[in-house]
C-alpha cells in the first residue's frame, strides 16, 4: 500500500529508496571530500606559517650577520686609520730627524771650515813670526783685524 500512496503524489516527489540512499551517499562523499580538503588546506596553512616563521628567523640571522659585518668593517677601518696615523707620524719623525741630522752635518762642516781657517791663520802668523822674529804693534793689530774678518766671514756662512 505504501507503493500506491506514492503514486498519487506528483512525479517530482517520487523517489525510490535507492535514489535517496544514493543522494545521501553522494552528500557524505562530498562532505568527506570537503573535510579532507579542509584538512589539507589546514596542513598547507600550517606549513606556510612554519615556512614564514623560518623565513623571519633567517631574516633576523641575516640582519644580525650584516650588522656584525658592518661592525667588523668599522673596526678594520678604525685600525687602518690608526696604522695610517702611525705611519704618518713615523714619516714626520723621520723627516724631523733627517732635518736635525742635516743641521748637525752643516754645523760640523762649519766647524771644520772654522778649524781649517784658524789653522791657516795660525800658520801664516807663525810664518810671519818666523820670518821677522817679532811683530810690532801695527802688525799685531793687522793680524787681529784679519782674525776678526775671518770670524765675521765664517759667521755669515753659518747664517745662510
Amino acid at each position: 500500500m505504501a507503493a500506491s500512496g506514492k503514486k498519487g503524489k506528483g512525479e517530482e516527489e517520487q523517489y525510490s529508496e535507492t535514489d535517496v540512499l544514493s543522494r545521501i551517499e553522494s552528500i557524505l562523499r562530498f562532505t568527506t571530500d570537503e573535510l579532507a580538503n579542509t584538512e589539507v588546506r589546514a596542513q598547507a596553512f600550517e606549513k606556510l606559517s612554519e615556512f614564514e616563521a623560518q623565513l623571519l628567523h633567517q631574516q633576523r640571522n641575516i640582519s644580525s650577520a650584516l650588522e656584525n659585518v658592518q661592525k667588523y668593517r668599522d673596526e678594520i677601518e678604525k685600525e687602518w686609520n690608526k696604522e695610517k696615523q702611525v705611519r704618518e707620524n713615523t714619516l714626520d719623525l723621520m723627516a724631523q730627524r733627517m732635518k736635525e741630522l742635516h743641521q748637525t752635518l752643516r754645523a760640523q762642516e762649519y766647524l771644520l771650515d772654522y778649524a781649517a781657517s784658524e789653522q791657516k791663520f795660525l800658520r801664516e802668523l807663525l810664518l810671519q813670526l818666523h820670518k821677522k822674529k817679532s811683530l810690532n804693534e801695527h802688525e799685531v793689530e793687522k793680524v787681529l783685524a784679519d782674525h776678526e774678518n775671518l770670524l765675521a766671514e765664517l759667521g755669515k756662512k753659518t747664517k745662510k
